[in-house]
This record gives structure tokens, C-alpha cells and sequence, in this order.
């Protein structure tokens, strides 16, 4: 099957002992299955590119004859900076082929044909999840209206009109690319950044549109865009393809008068409004609303790229399959969260009641808890955890607004059973623990709060903003796959460590949620098993736990999408009309769902 995972040969035929071994290489190096099933990958590095040689023989220790002298080594060493491909990070290389496909496990013939599911690219659905870098997905707001789309392909002639208009002699191709000069003017670059974002839609409509021949639709468009500009300067915008350029005409020869017609010319009006017109129809067809109601078109999906998505394949061996597929990844969201967060709760509870440990057992028990709470369910449902990293992603990322009711309810009742499971095994120690102390200790234990009396409102509004803050940003950087992020599965243990060093940073203070649901859980738990109701009396419930969490991740992946994050799918980086534009139809919709009256 295309796209699937690389077999093991069960039936290998045994090796000489005097086979080389690049030769071996080669029998068992199998094709990576593609990243995506409408992204084609770049090949990584080759050999080649090292000398001509395998990697491994290029050692740093050199030949030697018999007789102990040192020859010279044959094979060309490659400094840091090729291998690195002149990426200095403190991240490291990415891993080479043949470590990636060591981690290949075995595959008997036949299984995949009874479990379909195991052939499929590792990356047939979008997972936004804190194990591996974050998807990239078209946004509604990333893609323009079909009134916007029909004045654009009516403006066609003028691909720079913006910077026309400011008296700027720009190159369309350096726009469309995004190389644009910092001037001091502002003016200057947000009118080149505006007909940057114009032919890049206009681009990527124009392959919707025309389906296969969506290439050399856009070549002809640029062409005829360009051809009308006086006093633009040659570039590859202005070139035909090879295919279409006109033969060389010998000195004293005159081309036929129908040959000298055949050359490029604008669109006439006529010509302009017909095309127009088959345009319209064509994005009638596709952005009317019978047609998305009848394919089920997710709300936070856009009609136009809805083809571009594959359907996932199932394998569904029972009943309870069925249902399972239906409801996956909130079902390992929970599982994620009630493990993590039982182990937490555990830990807190054992340091407590044996009145043993310093102040950073907690904190590495809660990474490594988190850590596992991601490995379970990173792949699947993309282990949240936290119904703040699930709202920030779905503003910031494009996770999807229909999955949202369903994660939160798995993160809160999960964590209501985390408290349950955890207070019931400790049971016993906690009651003799009370025997002779007062309920503070194992309340904290679960909850959190402003730990001394010294510590005020604003205080313990503050730590967990901040810290929320932080580790928001942190998740951004290692889900961005054009910064740094690990490999290897190394983003879990890297979150968990993260977690680990924000509770010792701010755990002093409040104890540290940075989780509205790690703080709500297990209240409703200890007020199950009969603590006084002080616990929602005290307002730090809603404005620690709730708004600062809330505020401080919002505020943490602004930051790091204003200073670093560069994709279209944040808010952050397209003009503020057009997320506004995406949030307004959401409202239609709900109110539409909700049979709402509209709003006057």
C-alpha cells in the first residue's frame, strides 16, 4: 500500500560472511513512508553528499598497514557544519535514515491486510499533539471569500497594484516569496505584504479551481499578469515556460502575421467577464452550503481544501471497535489524564502523611507523570492533558473547535476519578494522618492554593499566569517544526522536565495547576468524601486555577507567535479582519445549530 510502514523480510536468505556490507545496506533499505498523504516530503541527505560514501565508514580513526604505521584515510571526512546541514542548534542533527528505519519493527506478512489501519501513513489525520511537532492545517480565515476571490481574479492584471500605487518598483516574485525590504515607512511594507498575500491565494485558488491543471493555470496567470506592467523589470515572472517561448527569427526573416497574433495579450473585457463567470459558477458549486451540509464538511475545515484530505482507515474487529473509533481520542485523552494525574495526586499524598521528602520530590514525580500521561495518549488524542493547551491550540492551530467539548469533559471527569483513586488507595494512612494533624496538608495535597498566609491575591494570580505562560510557550517551541523540535519521541520526556522545572520554580506559592482541570478534579473528590465546601467558598478556585491559568497561556502563545511562530495558521501573523471574519461565521453557525434568533 502506498504510503505504508516498510516490512521486515521474514524471508531473507541467509548472507555470505564476505558480502559487503554497503551491498547489504541496499537489499534492506526500504522506502520511508510519507509524512503526509498530500505533502510530498524532501529526501533527506544522502550519502552523497558526505563523499560519495555511508556515514558509519566515514571514521575518525585512519587506516593503519601491518606494521603498525598509519596510512592516510581514503575516505573524505565531513565537518560539523555538513552534517548539520549549517544548522548550529544546541537541538542536535536530525537522526539518519538507518537509525529512523532500525526503529522499524517486525511485520508479519498478512497483517496489514487484516489490520488496514497499520498500512496507512503515520500522518493520514492531523494530531495536534505534544509528542511530536504540531500539524499544519488551512485555516478558514487563511482562505479568502468568494467575493474577495472574484475582485482579486478581476484585478488579475496587477499583481503589485498596492506597491504600484506607493511608487514602489518591486519584483512580483520577490513579493510573492516574501522578500520584502524593511523600509521606515510602514506603509511600504504593508502594501507589499498585501499583494504578497493576494497572488499567494490567488495561486493556491487558482490549482483548487482547475484541479490537475492547477500549475499551468497559475504560470499562464502570471504571465498575462505581468505582461500589461510597464517598466517591470525581467525576472522568471515574466518568463514563458520553454514550451511556450517563440522560435528565434534569423535577421532579414518576418514572422508570419499569425504567429506575430499568437503572442501573449491581455484578456480582452469580454474574455475577462466569461472567465469571471466560469470562476463564479465553479465556487458556487463548491462553497454552497447544501453541497457542505451533504458532505459533512467539519465546521473549522474549509470546503476548498476538503478534497485534499484523505479518509482514515479503520480496522473495527468488534462492536466496541465501532464505538471506540468514534470516540478515540477523547477516550485516550481521559486514559492520559486520569494516569498522570493519579500519580500526581499520589505522590503529593505520600510525601504528606510519611512527613518525609524535600521539596522537589513532588516536582519530578509530576514530570515523570506527565510524561507518561503524553506517551499514552500523544498519539492518538495528542495528551493535552489541559484544557488550556487544547484552547490555545485550537486558536492558535487550528485543532478543531468540535473536538473541544469532548476533550474537556474527558480532562475534568478523568481528573474527578484521578482524586477519587488516589484519596481511596491512601485511605487508611490518610486517616491516621488525621488523627493527629488538621486537613490542611492532605488538602493541599490535592488542590491548589496560596500556600502561607503572606502570600496575596495578586500574588498567587501572578505565579500561575507566568507560570502557565511559560509552559505554553515551551510547548509551541517544541511543536514547531521549523525551529528545534526533538525527535526520536523525545518531545514527552522534554514536557515532563518542563513541568519539573516550573513546580520548582512557582510551586512555593500555590502549588502550580497551570491545569484548570488538575485543580477542579479533585476538588469535587474531597468534597465527595465529606470536606467542608470552604474550598469554592475562597474565590482563588476560579481566579488562580481558571482566569490565570487561561490568561497566562493565551498570553504565552501570543508571545511566542509574535516574536518567532511564522506559519499562516495564527491569528498572530493575518490581518485582524480576517480572523474576525472566521469568528463571526463561527457565531452564524452556533446561533443557526442553536435555531438562535440572528442578531439585529
Amino acid at each position: 500500500m502506498s504510503g505504508g510502514r516498510p516490512r521486515a523480510r521474514s524471508d531473507a536468505l541467509p548472507q555470505s560472511p564476505n558480502r559487503n556490507r554497503a551491498a547489504s545496506d541496499a537489499d534492506y533499505t526500504s522506502p520511508r513512508r510519507t509524512t503526509s498523504p498530500r505533502r510530498t516530503t524532501s529526501p533527506r541527505r544522502t550519502s552523497a553528499e558526505d563523499g560519495g560514501v555511508p556515514r558509519r565508514f566515514n571514521s575518525n580513526t585512519s587506516t593503519t598497514q601491518s606494521n603498525g604505521s598509519a596510512l592516510p584515510s581514503l575516505i573524505p571526512r565531513t565537518t560539523l557544519a555538513q552534517r548539520t546541514q549549517g544548522k548550529f542548534t544546541l537541538a542536535g542533527p536530525d537522526g539518519t535514515p538507518q537509525l529512523r528505519l532500525a526503529q522499524e519493527p517486525f511485520v508479519q506478512p498478512g497483517y496489514a491486510d487484516l489490520n488496514p489501519s497499520y498500512e496507512q501513513a503515520s500522518n493520514a489525520r492531523p494530531v495536534w499533539s505534544l509528542a511530536k511537532p504540531l500539524p499544519r492545517v488551512v485555516r478558514p480565515s487563511m482562505v479568502p471569500t468568494k467575493d474577495e476571490l472574484l475582485q482579486n481574479m478581476a484585478n488579475a492584471q496587477r499583481p503589485t497594484e498596492n506597491s504600484d500605487r506607493l511608487g514602489l518598483d518591486v519584483d512580483p516574485n520577490d513579493v510573492e516569496q516574501g522578500r520584502i525590504d524593511k523600509t521606515s515607512d510602514p506603509r511600504k511594507m504593508a502594501a507589499q505584504v498585501k499583494d504578497a498575500r493576494l497572488q499567494r491565494e490567488n495561486t493556491f485558488m487558482s490549482k483548487i479551481l482547475s484541479g490537475d491543471g492547477g500549475s499551468s493555470m497559475r504560470q499562464t496567470s502570471r504571465m498575462s499578469r505581468s505582461s500589461s506592467i510597464p517598466g517591470r523589470r525581467t525576472s522568471t515572472w515574466d518568463m514563458p515556460p520553454p514550451d511556450q517561448q517563440l522560435p528565434t527569427v534569423e535577421e532579414g526573416d518576418h514572422p508570419a502575421e499569425d504567429e506575430h497574433e499568437q503572442e501573449e495579450r491581455p484578456m480582452s473585457a469580454d474574455e475577462q467577464f466569461q472567465n469571471n463567470q466560469d470562476m463564479g459558477a465553479r465556487l458556487d458549486e463548491l462553497l454552497s452550503l447544501p453541497e457542505m451540509e451533504k458532505g459533512n464538511y467539519p465546521e473549522d475545515l474549509h470546503p476548498l481544501v476538503q478534497e485534499l484530505v484523505e479518509d482514515e482507515v479503520h480496522n473495527n474487529h468488534t462492536t466496541w471497535s465501532v464505538v471506540r473509533t468514534h470516540h478515540r481520542e477523547a477516550l485516550a485523552e481521559g486514559l492520559g489524564v486520569f494516569v498522570s494525574l493519579t500519580m500526581g495526586f499520589a505522590i503529593d499524598v505520600s510525601v504528606t502523611v510519611a512527613g518525609q521528602g524535600n521539596p522537589n520530590t513532588t516536582a519530578w514525580a509530576w514530570g515523570f507523570a506527565t510524561m507518561i500521561g503524553i506517551y499514552i495518549s500523544g498519539g492518538v488524542s495528542g495528551a493535552h492533558l489541559n484544557p488550556v493547551v487544547t484552547m490555545v491550540l485550537w486558536f492558535f492551530r487550528g485543532f478543531p473547535a468540535r473536538k473541544m467539548p469532548e476533550y474537556f469533559a474527558a480532562q475534568f471527569i478523568a481528573a474527578f476519578c484521578a482524586g477519587l483513586v488516589a484519596y481511596g488507595i491512601y485511605y487508611e494512612s490518610i486517616q491516621n494522618y488525621l488523627l493527629t494533624n488538621a486537613d490542611t496538608g492532605i488538602i493541599n495535597s490535592f488542590v491548589t492554593n496560596p500556600r502561607e498566609s503572606w502570600v496575596s491575591h495578586t500574588t498567587a494570580f501572578f505565579t500561575e499566569f507566568v507560570g502557565t505562560s511559560f509552559l505554553i510557550v515551551t510547548i509551541l517551541a517544541l511543536g514547531d517544526d521549523q525551529n528545534a523540535p526533538p525527535g526520536a519521541g523525545m518531545n514527552s520526556l522534554i514536557v515532563g522536565l518542563v513541568i519539573t522545572s516550573l513546580l520548582m520554580c512557582f510551586a512555593y506559592q500555590t502549588g502550580a495547576a497551570f491545569n484548570p482541570s488538575r485543580d477542579f478534579g479533585p476538588r469535587l473528590a474531597l468534597l465527595a468524601f465529606g470536606y467542608p465546601n470552604s474550598m469554592f467558598t475562597d474565590p482563588y478556585w476560579f481566579y488562580g486555577p481558571w482566569v490565570g491559568c487561561v490568561g497566562g497561556g493565551f498570553f504565552g502563545a501570543f508571545l511566542y507567535d509574535f516574536f518567532i511562530f511564522t506559519g499562516g495558521e495564527s491569528p498572530v501573523n493575518y490581518p485582524l479582519e480576517r480572523t474576525q471574519r472566521a469568528l463571526t461565521k463561527s457565531a452564524m453557525r452556533w446561533r443557526r445549530r442553536l435555531r438562535l434568533k440572528p442578531k439585529q
